[in-house]
């Protein structure tokens, strides 16, 4: 079925419809919903950050604070009015559901249901499309999205029973996301529980005969357990993804890597750069943002990758379990080691600034290496929650596309 001869070409393409599915309408968004927004009475700055009541304060994106008064009570949903949010998310991925008793700041439209539309359906439907051509500047950097604009959105609407069944359909895929995204909370919160108690020796671990490790822990230097070398060469020039070896590049460090690299990012036909050895520990040598960013110490699992410029390697001069020690230094050491890092525009930390930082480990290999298996454990769980989380984010991207153009129809009563 051809589009209502009611909306221009632009409208059809900023809509990104070219045809109605049967049954539905294509719309302006004041003819589907009840728009309102400028209701906000003034609120202080303070009274806002204060926490100070039970009732939710909406700013155009988010929560902002919690008051002692309320405003609004009801159902409804939230688009953001202005804001540099815009410039970020393009489209309306800022909309919220609200519900109860709250206060909503004048930066954001509060949209009604009706008895053609619900704000289920305003909800998910705004959160894919794209709105940014409806704008209007103001400025540098910022855009507006007034009610005259919003008013007249273009919108696909079908029956309010489809609606509904779609948006319980989507709702029930949010649920799966927060519930992993609530188990990927956890499993972060758990794995830095531990390595607060695994790395200190506040907790031993069992030897395998199910005995505690009781050997004590040795205080050294870094520079009586690591020789200090510097990585050589490299661009981000040289890196193609069919290059013959593989490399690291300081950048990746504190951008891609975590504790360990188990999976190289890039690749180059270069020869240049410092060979890794396994057991290496990276730390890279400078940052344009702050010392923090320079303290990742990262462990290396294998030989022959390449080193570029400004990485610091650590290589080991006697036996240590690199992942326990990337760790340690990550975590348990991490403010000292950004607290010795120099400069101004450009940062930098370089190895002889390392080499007089202490830590505490235990005397014996397989303690350090029990401990690096545990920590080992928890990673693999946080990665099977995050390919897990992002999967399902993708599934509902997907399957948003299908249900909110009608290209994919759902039967009202059909159980999902």
């Amino acid at each position: 079925m051809v589009a209502s001869a009611q909306f221009s070409q632009l409208e059809l393409m900023q809509g990104r419809v070219g045809f109605i599915p049967d049954g539905w309408e294509f719309l302006h968004l004041n003819k589907a919903f009840n728009i309102r927004n400028n209701l906000r009475l003034p609120i202080n700055e303070e009274e806002r950050s204060a926490n100070i009541g039970p009732y939710p304060y909406y700013g155009p994106t988010k929560i902002q604070g919690y008051i002692a008064n309320y405003q609004q009570d009801g159902d409804f949903a939230l688009i953001g009015e202005d804001g540099d949010h815009f410039l970020k998310y393009r489209t309306s991925s800022m909309t919220q559901l609200v519900s109860g008793k709250c206060t909503v700041n004048n930066h954001a439209h509060i949209i009604e249901g009706t008895k053609k539309a619900s704000r289920k359906w305003f909800y998910y439907y705004f959160m894919h499309r794209d709105i940014f051509s409806f704008l209007t500047r103001q400025g540098a950097g910022r855009y507006k999205l007034n009610k005259a604009a919003l008013e007249k959105l273009p919108v696909l609407v079908p029956p309010l029973p489809e609606q509904n069944k779609i948006a319980q359909i989507l709702s029930t895929w949010d649920k799966a996301i927060t519930t992993t995204e609530q188990l990927l909370v956890t499993a972060k919160q758990q794995k830095k529980a531990l390595m607060q108690q695994l790395l200190t020796g506040k907790k031993r671990l069992l030897v395998d005969n199910g005995v505690r490790f009781s050997g004590e822990w040795k205080e050294q230097a870094l520079e009586h357990l690591y020789s200090f070398k510097k990585g050589k060469g490299l661009s981000k020039g040289s890196i193609i993804s069919t290059g013959v070896n593989k490399c690291i590049l300081y950048g990746e460090l504190y951008t891609k890597y975590p504790e360990v690299i188990r999976n190289v990012y890039s690749r180059t036909d270069s020869n240049e750069g410092l060979l890794s050895l396994f057991g290496d520990i990276l730390i890279p040598c400078s940052t344009t943002t702050n010392g923090i960013d320079l303290a990742n110490a990262t462990a290396v699992n294998e030989d022959g990758l390449l080193l570029g410029g400004d990485i610091n390697v650590l290589r080991p001069k006697e036996e240590l379990d690199a992942i326990f020690m990337s760790h340690l230094l990550t975590h348990i050491k991490k403010h000292e080691i950004a607290s010795r890092a120099q400069g101004i525009t450009i940062i930098h930390l370089y190895g002889k600034d390392l080499k007089a930082i202490k830590v505490k480990i235990p005397s014996q290999l397989p303690e350090q290496q029990k401990i690096s298996s545990v920590l080992t454990n928890a990673d693999q769980e946080i990665e099977v929650l995050k390919q897990k989380f992002n999967y399902l984010k993708q599934e509902k991207k997907a399957l948003m596309q299908q249900l909110l153009t009608g290209k994919r129809r759902v039967q009202v009563g059909e159980n999902h």
